[in-house]
């Protein structure tokens, strides 16, 4: 069991270095987050905007990597916080002089944006804007004239408009173009594909395929939006994604099984640079699936080609049935009120990151809150000791607003590289900026130029471990919520939709993205304080191993073969002996596949007991 536990550490280990590492793309949006914190430091002090330390951490919050969400979101985010701003005036005008009320309508915010955070599409996003309100109804205990609150208000917009502009402008003129991301894409699916049959490891491929195509279309939606391709133009780009990720799970199918066609290989090489070469006639299921690229490009009328566009509602189908929204929402709501009791009954405000952090890492599972947890720890602590180094050597050498560009470009440059990660690291390159905008930036909305004193820093780390604490003892002892159960409900959810990939449908995306929620709920699962037992997680893995290598056999299963899996896997629930045996037949694949429903069939029992 320790050699398992030190196996799969070290390859959580290797997992952070790969995403530490350069990719296509990463140093440009490094950059332009750079750019834009050290803009927005030197504009707020010129122009004497309070909390300068704020606007600069929206940039990180809000930044995209393309143009058409970056300049649709800073244009939102203006509307929104108007909106908001204006909403809290009203709300304070009524509960600012009634304590009860006020602490009352903070209960009711944070249940309703913390259950819309999980029972609706808008998702984390829901949660940042009720903490936005429950922060600004918090006003009044520090700030006591009605007068100064409405006033701090009104600065409160100007906080949100100095980096939403930059963030607008920066991306007319030098965004990153969605429609060059769509492109690359594509390209980079069949340069996949031509390694892959020419007897790549198939195994690197995963990474693409769970992926899928839903970023990619968003890219193509937006490259739509700003106009730099026609509604043809569009649908055609999305029949490409489809057809590209069909080609890149058939190729790895194909190099599995060992039915590869190398003979492809430079004809999808020349296919990545954009031509429409002939394919030969006849060829296995690679060159087919080559061809229906090549009609989606070249199709004059792609009508019917793109996949229809998802009409499902605002919220969740079992929206109002599922118990655990609520139970999330209520155990939220605990532990902010536990928070902000402690931080206002000892008088100490300049700790309220306790209650920020139960906002900020409130996720679906214990797994995911406490991995989010430890990077914000983790984050925090770096970014504060960058923010000590400044204060202490940098800081007193400053002479100019160039200077403060520079300090605070460099400190966002060095946090925004690791915020250009993955789930795995991302949210400590969030803290790290956090930290270091708390330690060189003024803190209180009274002050402007940098700040000198790092008692600021102290209280905000500090803070973020009292919240921590708490979010830990909550989400452990108050209704656990387990990534074992996340990760078994989504290879359940792989396996429901393989039934109706092989029934005909166009799903096979849908089956890598339960896959990779699945993988993505077994790594946190490490970070619960309460594990589950040592034998559900062998048993829970063996059975997701089993399901990621059947999905790669979807891509070469038709016909009777394909109706026959679709009813062992329909009645895995009781099982008959014929259903599961693999007896031989004349396709080794399709026994290979009977093979993996028995396993999965003999797992799923184990896990249940």
């Amino acid at each position: 069991m320790s050699s398992h536990a030190a196996t799969s550490s070290n390859g959580m280990l290797q997992a952070i270095i790969d995403d530490l590492r350069p990719y296509d793309g990463r140093l440009e949006m490094t950059l332009h987050i750079a750019l834009l914190c050290g803009l927005t430091a030197v504009v707020a002090m010129a122009l004497q905007v309070p909390l300068a330390l704020l606007s600069c951490y929206l940039i990180f919050l809000m930044y995209r990597d393309n143009a058409g969400e970056n300049i649709g979101i800073g244009v939102g985010l203006i509307l929104a916080a108007t909106v908001l701003i204006a909403l809290s005036i009203l709300l304070m005008m009524f509960v600012a002089d009634a304590p009860a009320l006020r602490l009352a309508m903070m209960g009711a915010v944070t249940f309703v944006f913390m259950w819309l955070a999980r029972a609706s599409k808008l998702g984390e996003p829901a949660g940042l804007l009720g903490f936005i309100i429950v922060f600004i109804l918090t006003f009044y205990d520090y700030i006591s004239m009605p007068e100064l609150v409405l006033r701090g208000l009104a600065w409160v917009w100007m906080v949100v408009f100095v980096p939403m502009v930059l963030l607008v402008v920066l991306n007319v003129f030098v965004g990153r173009s969605p429609l060059r991301l769509v492109r690359k894409r594509v390209r980079e699916r069949l340069c996949e594909s031509a390694r892959l049959i020419e007897g790549g490891d198939p195994a690197p491929t995963d990474r693409l395929l769970r992926e899928g195509n839903e970023a990619a279309e968003k890219h193509a939606g937006m490259a739509r939006l700003l106009a730099l391709v026609s509604k043809n133009e569009h649908d055609r780009l999305v029949a490409e994604l489809t057809a590209s990720f069909d080609l890149l799970a058939t190729a790895q199918a194909a190099t599995a099984a060992g039915r590869s066609e190398p003979e492809l290989a430079p004809l999808l090489r020349r296919m990545a640079e954009g031509s429409v070469p002939p394919l030969p006639v006849g060829g296995g299921p690679v060159a087919d699936a080559a061809r229906t690229f090549v009609a989606a490009r070249s199709a004059a009328n792609v009508t019917g080609l793109a996949p229809a566009e998802d009409k499902s509602s605002f919220l969740q189908p079992d929206a109002f049935e599922n118990p655990i929204y609520t139970q999330f929402a209520l155990k939220v709501l605990l532990a902010v009120f536990l928070t902000y009791a402690l931080y206002t009954s000892i008088g100490l405000f300049e700790i309220h990151t306790a209650m920020v952090t139960c906002f900020v890492v409130a996720l679906g599972t214990s797994g995911e809150t406490f991995h989010k947890s430890t990077l914000r720890i983790i984050g925090c602590l770096i970014g504060a000791a960058m923010g000590a180094f400044a204060v202490i050597f940098v800081m007193p050498h400053l002479n100019d607003p160039g200077h403060l560009f520079l300090l605070i470009a460099t400190g966002s440059l060095i946090a925004g590289w690791v915020a250009m990660g993955s789930y795995r690291v991302q949210y400590a390159g969030f803290q790290m900026a956090l930290a270091f905008f708390i330690c060189v930036l003024p803190g209180s909305p009274l002050e402007f130029g940098p700040n000198y004193d790092l008692s600021d820093a102290g209280y905000r780390v500090l803070g973020i471990l009292v919240g921590i604490g708490i979010m830990g003892l909550v989400f452990s002892l108050v209704w656990p919520e387990s990534a074992k159960d996340t990760r078994d409900s989504e290879t359940d959810a792989a396996l429901g939709v393989m039934v109706k990939v092989l029934r005909g449908e166009d799903r096979l995306a849908d089956v890598y993205h339960h896959i990779g929620a699945a993988h993505h709920a077994q790594e946190v699962m490490r970070f619960e304080w309460l594990g589950p037992a040592a034998g559900q997680q062998t048993a829970g893995a063996k059975r997701l191993v089993a399901t990621e290598q059947l999905a790669r056999l979807l891509p070469l299963m038709s016909g009777q073969n394909a109706a026959l899996l679709a009813t062992a896997l329909e009645t895995t629930e009781h099982p008959s002996a014929d259903s599961y045996t693999a007896n031989g037949t004349s396709d080794a694949i399709y026994d290979r596949a009977r093979v993996l429903v028995g396993i999965l069939t003999g797992e799923g029992k184990v896990n249940e007991s």
